[in-house]
């Protein structure tokens, strides 16, 4: 199964831990560096893909033994920016000398379906490794790291399909207003946002908001099909979720009336009772919850309400995570929008915002 393969660009969607490294290192087609010398606050430097220590052994509860656990692991998601055939897989431990990653197995996805190409291969310390696989299609590659350790870089070798040209992010031709909060970054930044620098950058609220908007006017009616919200590289100040509303207008005269109807956040006591305020920034910032009538009101619930049918939801609920590519396909209306309402809870910053649909 030899010949000449093409290397196919790649990206990290999401993975379990990295805590000493930028892990998305780890597809870049770069010889791994030699970061010899080099130390940051969490040690020795490295380039690529290094966990936490002890994934398999954890202390028992009666504090008199340990728990080890065979099948346990990490694991590192790699997206493949074009479908194609995979043929072969290199994984290097480049440098890593006494901390690399043992053992891995390796499932290729496409559709969500999913086929289990390496079984538990063992990996030796900064070495090169190259395993010939039987074609097999993917646009994603999960690979389980059995039990901790780094690997340097993970690439993937074969051939595109033949796919359509890469679909349009549709807010590039938005306006946006009705901002709430662009203490570090704009919308915008976040719409532009293509991964092309190694640290945070894009649209980051400061830490005083409870729940972050954008309005995005859009340049013809849309039919959403598809959602990407990217956290890329924000591993401690990512929003906990997103939703996503949109609404129709023939003028835009009318758009004022709708925006005071917009969804709005609520508060449900442990009691039952629910508080909807006016402005719940200010709510919350001046803790009026403690000012309501009878019961311990120091903690409860917050949902967010749509109060009103002219806003269609998108994503009523998406949970986001630190550092991640997040895909949302199953959109909940089919119906055209003007509008987009783009909001997550309660603060903090993304990387990158894209809308995909069909105009009319």
């Amino acid at each position: 199964m030899g010949g000449v393969l093409m290397q196919l660009p790649a990206f990290v969607i999401a993975y379990s831990d990295s805590s000493f490294t930028n892990p998305h290192e780890t597809a870049r087609p770069d010889e791994p560096s030699e970061c010899t010398g080099n130390f940051t606050h969490m040690g020795a430097k490295y380039w690529g893909f290094e966990t936490t220590r002890h994934r398999a052994t954890s202390v028992l509860e009666s504090n008199d033994g340990f728990r080890f656990d065979h099948n346990a692991h990490h694991w590192i998601n790699l997206g493949l920016k074009q479908p194609s055939q995979v043929n072969r897989i290199t994984i290097s431990t480049k440098w890593f000398t006494g901390n690399h990653v043992p053992e891995v197995s390796v499932e290729l996805i496409r559709d969500g379906r999913t086929h289990e190409v390496l079984t538990r291969v063992t990996l030796a310390p900064d070495q090169d490794h190259s395993f010939d696989i039987e074609p097999t299609e993917a646009d994603e590659c999960l690979v389980r790291c059995f039990h901790e350790g780094g690997i340097a870089r993970i690439n993937l070798h074969g051939e595109p399909l033949n796919q359509d040209s890469d679909p349009e992010n549709l807010l590039q031709h938005a306006t946006i207003s009705h901002v709430s909060n662009e203490h570090y970054g704009k919308p915008h930044d976040a719409v532009i946002g293509e991964r092309q620098v190694d640290y945070m950058l894009g649209w980051e609220s400061a830490r005083s908001g409870f729940g972050e908007y954008a309005l995005f006017h859009l340049r013809a009616p849309t039919r959403v099909s598809e959602v990407i919200v990217d956290t890329y590289l924000h591993r401690l100040n990512p929003p906990l979720s997103c939703h996503i509303f949109g609404i129709q207008l023939q003028n835009e005269s009318e758009l004022e009336d709708i925006w005071q109807a917009r969804p709005s956040w609520a508060i449900e006591f442990d009691d039952g009772s629910q508080v909807i305020p006016d402005n719940f920034r200010s709510y919350m910032q001046e803790k009026r919850y403690l000012e309501e009538p009878a019961g311990n009101h120091a903690s409860f619930n917050v949902k967010l309400l749509n109060r009103d049918e002219r806003w269609l939801p998108i994503i009523s609920f998406g949970r986001l995570f630190a550092d991640k590519w997040h895909r949302f396909s199953e959109i909940e209306t089919s119906e055209p929008i003007t509008h987009l309402l783009y909001t997550h809870y309660p603060n903090g910053g993304i990387h990158g915002l894209k809308v995909y649909g069909e105009e009319s």
